[in-house]
């Protein structure tokens, strides 16, 4: 069974990977999205949600250990995030993100994207970066974190439709992108930006955000996947959804008494760990739950979309009600996680983890289903954010505080 000391040891190997993966030594220019194995290269996309994960590893492992160097990697890893917040002339997406930048490292590098999807403002990847620029603020207290974390907070409460989803648009459509993971996001930036503010229009998009979700929660306790309610994001599993409106849950209730947050955590705490296998994995679901995505094998775990983010979760409801059920179901999970990371595969992704394990096989193994070359997720990825930076930073979190 890993121990602190071995928790300790698995994050700096994340973070001897990831200092590879930026695109300066320095963090001034973000970091690389992710190593695709099958291709034997790193995909040149810098994303600011991935970059923001990064980020916060950086930093919170520089404070955990006195090391100013990886402190200052995080905050201008951080920094460059906030100079790609759109401001003011794009109208109604001002305070959002951009999809990605991308940063070729040889000028006969072609994107494999297009001109368009580089632009395009995703509801979840907004949510998830003004999470982490609140952590940011409550540690620097610095006001180029708190404006940028206000915009991007007023942008969320623009685009929220009258459900309670985020899938608003400049011409009014709410048809897109009603998904689990595409509301879970914003309504954790906006309890986070509310309690930190103390701003109650925040709290009450929130709260809206959660009713919607809590629509979404099946007979069975787990959450409606975005295939199923949007036909979208096909290839994400049961499992990360449910993983994912658990943390929001866990963050709505634990400040506030909202009887559908508290509710929707107990179900869907259930629901999560009832797939956590043996090994401390969580699965990507379960036989009754095969037509919720395509990606939809209970014999493999996620390490793109799900495991990270379930540590994080399953710590965050412990917090929002103290049960020990949650407590020992992330120490299992993070030892499953320290366990597998990858070791003496190749120096191109040591370190991180690759992005669909088989429990039966006990190895790498599983595609992500897109159907497409890139081949998001499955075992052939290395991702920087979405898997490296918050499984490291959920195992941050285990250690012993320090005295």
């Amino acid at each position: 069974m890993p121990t602190s000391p071995e928790y300790l040891t698995v994050i700096e190997r994340s973070l001897a990977w990831l200092r590879g993966m930026l695109v300066n030594p320095d963090g001034s220019q973000g970091v690389y999205e992710r190593y695709r194995i099958d291709a034997g290269q790193i995909n040149p996309w810098v994303r600011p949600d991935c970059t923001m994960e990064v980020a916060r590893l950086f930093m919170a492992y520089g404070q955990y250990v006195g090391d100013a160097t990886n402190m200052a990697i995080g905050r201008r890893l951080a920094t460059y995030v906030v100079s790609l917040q759109r401001k003011g002339e794009v109208g109604w997406l001002d305070g959002s993100f951009p999809f990605y930048r991308f940063c070729p490292r040889h000028a006969e590098e072609v994107d494999i994207g297009s001109l368009e999807a580089r632009e395009v403002t995703f509801p979840n990847d907004n949510g998830k970066i003004p999470e982490r620029l609140v952590w940011f603020y409550r540690q620097t207290n610095d006001e180029l974190f708190r404006s940028a974390v206000r915009r991007s907070l007023a942008y969320l409460t623009q685009i929220q439709a009258e459900d309670g989803s985020f899938s608003r648009t400049d011409e009014g459509d709410e048809a897109a992108l009603k998904g689990a993971d595409f509301v879970a996001w914003p309504v954790i930036a906006l309890m986070q930006g509310a309690m930190l503010f103390h701003e109650e229009e925040y709290r009450m998009a929130a709260v809206r955000g959660i009713s919607w979700l809590y629509e979404q929660i099946t007979p069975s306790g787990r959450m409606r996947t975005s295939f199923e309610t949007a036909q979208t994001e096909a290839w994400r599993p049961p499992s990360s959804e449910t993983a994912v409106a658990l943390k929001a849950f866990a963050t709505v209730a634990r400040f506030t008494r909202d009887p559908a947050a508290w509710d929707g955590m107990t179900k869907l705490g259930k629901a999560l760990i009832a797939w956590q296998d043996e090994s401390g994995a969580i699965r990507n679901g379960d036989e009754a739950s095969r037509d919720a995505s395509l990606q939809n094998d209970p014999d493999l775990t996620d390490m793109v979309y799900t495991n990270g983010y379930a540590l994080l979760a399953l710590q965050d409801a412990f917090r929002a009600n103290g049960n020990a059920v949650y407590r020992v179901a992330a120490e299992r999970l993070a030892q499953f996680l320290a366990r597998v990371q990858c070791q003496g595969e190749s120096d191109q992704w040591d370190g991180s983890w690759r992005g669909s394990y088989s429990l039966s096989l006990q190895r790498w193994h599983g595609r992500a289903n897109q159907n497409n070359e890139l081949d998001e997720g499955g075992m052939y990825s290395a991702y920087t954010g979405w898997s490296t930076a918050p499984i490291a930073y959920g195992l941050l979190r285990l250690l012993p505080k320090k005295k």
